[in-house]
C-alpha cells in the first residue's frame, strides 16, 4: 500500500510500514497549520499505529501553540518519531520540542535518513527517496 497527499505545509508519503512527512518551506508554522498537518496525517493513517519520519529541514519557525499541539494531539497513532534535521536551525527546533514536551513515544533527531529509518525499524529500500 502506497498513498500520497499534499497540503500547503507538507507532503505525505505513506507506505505499509512508515509515514514520511516532508515539511515544505513556509515562513511560519502556527496552530492553524499544525491542526491541518495533524488532521491530514490522521486521515492517511486511518487509525493505524506506525512510525513517522518527519523531514523538518525546511522549517524555519514554529510557534509554541503549534509545538504544543503537535506534541500532544499530534502524537496519536505514532509508535516512534524521527526528525530529519539540517543544523543549525532545525536542530534548534527539534531540540526545543524534545526538551519542552513530555515524549510519549520514542523520539530522536537525525541528520542522516538511513540512521533515522534504522531507529524507526524500517528498511531504507522500502521507502521513497524524496
Amino acid at each position: 500500500m502506497r498513498k500520497t497527499h499534499e497540503n500547503n505545509y507538507a507532503i505525505y508519503l505513506l507506505a505499509d510500514d512508515l509515514l514520511h512527512i516532508i515539511y515544505k518551506k513556509v515562513p511560519h508554522i502556527d496552530l492553524k497549520a499544525a491542526e491541518v498537518i495533524v488532521r491530514d496525517r490522521m486521515q492517511l493513517q486511518q487509525g493505524m499505529k506506525m512510525p513517522i519520519l518527519c523531514d523538518i529541514r525546511e522549517v524555519r519557525n514554529i510557534n509554541k501553540p503549534a509545538r504544543d499541539y503537535l506534541a500532544i494531539e499530534g502524537s496519536q497513532w505514532i509508535t516512534a518519531l524521527a526528525f530529519l534535521i539540517d543544523p543549525p536551525i532545525t536542530d534548534v527546533i527539534s531540540s526545543v520540542y524534545l526538551e519542552t514536551h513530555p515524549v510519549n513515544v520514542p523520539t530522536r533527531s537525525f541528520t542522516d535518513k538511513s540512521e533515522a529509518l534504522a531507529f524507526l525499524g524500517v528498511n531504507d529500500h522500502n521507502n521513497d527517496k524524496p
